[in-house]
């Protein structure tokens, strides 16, 4: 029955270790197995907080769990890349047209310094910067022209032969002023010295540089910042991206699988320290290739569903960033690429190329226009960066508004869970409508390979002589409270014989 989503509901899992604080009791959610799923009903799932991890999806016992895990969402349309994801674009375009072994060789010294004792960071945690090499030991850091290792020695100890007068003054030990030196001119930005510059060679042509700058100034599209979309034909290097579907597995997936999996290994054994036998085929499979996600006829050429973003640098597999598409967004799942380009930040590269490519499908798809990164948890740095990508809202865990994540992050420093909308202006009384179940015998089941309502189920196992179908009314009604009634009266939960 492709035309339904078939799912299979459990109890709440008892507290687990935590992947983000690693405490190892703390973290619950729920989960259900998805057999089968619509886009349209994944979709409205992860919009009540819901995400998946190959066919298992899963909802983060916000109140319970030691780290709450709210669902974050960027409006690509609106999307306004910063000032550091502009560097690392450049850093990429830098690299396409000119880059060679030296920069290679540059990121592995770097990584070797690191793995002998120095702050290991990964990609993503480095500041960004045109220059990710550590400041030398040996050299000295100055401010303001005051180098901190070169500073006046005291003045000595008088000698006895020196005579000191109580009532003259004594001489003041040179103060260090940090700071503007007030005699001379205030210093200029290097930005704001191009511009005059710019400015002064405008008029000497004789033109208005008030209207040239203007034009200048515009914003670009995203799509200029990123050279793999127009790569020079001259280019040394030539970044590829495709979209490959991976459930069903289309030929093009197959023919890189066993690279794509080569490539995952050493991405998790290299970052994440994982051991190679936990890296197998058949646990990446399940982890990121398997998708209860029914292709459908409608959304963008191929389909609603789960595909691999390749990226590929001189024909090599560097980078697979893995996503689902949704009738109302592009949603990241997963992302692993090739240590031995850690300096090309892939992890911001593919963040920004994916909100781009939201933005190419809204043009013939305008419902598609969010792009959606995860779980976003204040109180853990690896997870926080995902509120610089403005605009960007998280999900009230209550009323299931969105609210814009810069109003949401002195609440959560605070407390780690919390009523989101209250902060948007949203009403403390407001309620999930969606939530609410007047009648438990409008939820749609599927028994015995046949589609029934719960009342009817009911009525069936009394007539079996199974007196046991009323326990199953709270399991039910906690089911249809977390996926929402619209989902609960669509979707089929699977009922056993056995229950």
């Amino acid at each position: 029955m492709p035309e339904y989503s078939i799912v299979e509901f459990f109890d709440e899992n008892d507290g687990y270790k935590c992947g983000y604080c690693k405490s190892k009791t703390t973290a619950f959610s729920q989960g259900m197995w998805a057999h089968c799923m619509n886009a349209e009903d994944y979709q409205a799932l992860i919009d009540r907080g819901w995400r998946r991890s190959g066919s298992y999806c899963y909802k983060p016992t916000m109140h319970k769990t030691c780290c709450p895990q709210y669902t974050i969402r960027c409006d690509a349309n609106a999307f306004k890349i910063s000032k550091s994801k502009k560097k690392v674009a450049k850093r990429m375009k830098q690299f396409l047209l000119n880059g060679g072994q030296e920069d290679l060789d540059k990121w592995k010294l770097h990584c070797d310094k690191n793995n002998n004792g120095e702050a290991s960071m990964t990609v993503d945690e480095q500041p960004d910067s045109e220059h990710w090499a550590p400041v030398p030991a040996n050299q000295s850091i100055k401010v303001d022209d005051v180098s901190t290792s070169n500073t006046q020695p005291l003045p000595s100890e008088p000698t006895s032969s020196q005579s000191i007068s109580t009532t003259q003054e004594q001489p003041k030990e040179p103060s260090i002023v940090v700071g503007a030196d007030p005699s001379k001119p205030p210093c200029k930005k290097a930005k704001q010295i191009r511009l005059e510059k710019r400015k002064n060679k405008l008029l000497q042509q004789g033109k208005n540089p008030e209207v040239k700058c203007q034009q200048q100034q515009q914003a670009k599209s995203l799509n200029e910042f990123l050279p793999h979309l127009d790569s020079p034909v001259d280019a040394k290097h030539v970044l590829e991206v495709r979209l490959v579907r991976s459930s069903p597995p289309s030929a093009e997936f197959e023919s890189s699988k066993a690279e794509s999996h080569n490539l995952y290994t050493k991405y998790q054994t290299t970052i994440h320290k994982d051991k190679p036998e936990d890296c197998n085929m058949k646990q990446w499979m399940r982890f990121l290739v398997d998708s209860p996600l029914n292709p459908g006829t409608e959304g963008p050429a191929d389909g609603f569903g789960s595909y691999h973003n390749q990226y590929w640098l001189d024909g090599k597999l560097v980078a697979v960033g893995v996503v689902d598409i949704l009738p109302s967004c592009v949603s990241s799942v997963y992302l692993y690429y090739d240590p031995d380009y850690g300096f090309l930040s892939f992890g911001s590269y593919s963040a920004i190329s994916e909100i781009s490519f939201v933005q190419r499908l809204s043009i013939t798809h305008p419902s598609i226009k969010y792009y959606y990164l995860g779980f976003y948890i204040q109180s853990c740095p690896k997870m926080r960066y995902k509120g610089a990508y403005h605009p960007s809202y998280l999900l009230c865990p209550e009323s299931y508004e969105w609210v814009p994540v810069e109003k949401c992050e002195a609440t959560l420093k605070e407390k780690a869970y919390a009523r989101l909308n209250v902060l948007n202006g949203g009403s403390a009384d407001a309620v999930d409508n969606d939530g609410i179940m007047t009648s438990l015998n409008t939820v749609r089941c599927l028994y015995k390979h046949t589609i029934i309502l719960y009342g009817k189920y009911k009525l069936h196992r009394s007539r079996e002589g199974n007196g046991t179908a009323e326990n199953e009314d709270p399991r039910v009604r906690e089911y249809a409270q977390l996926v929402g009634r619209s989902c609960a009266e669509r979707m089929l939960l699977y009922r056993s014989s056995d229950f």
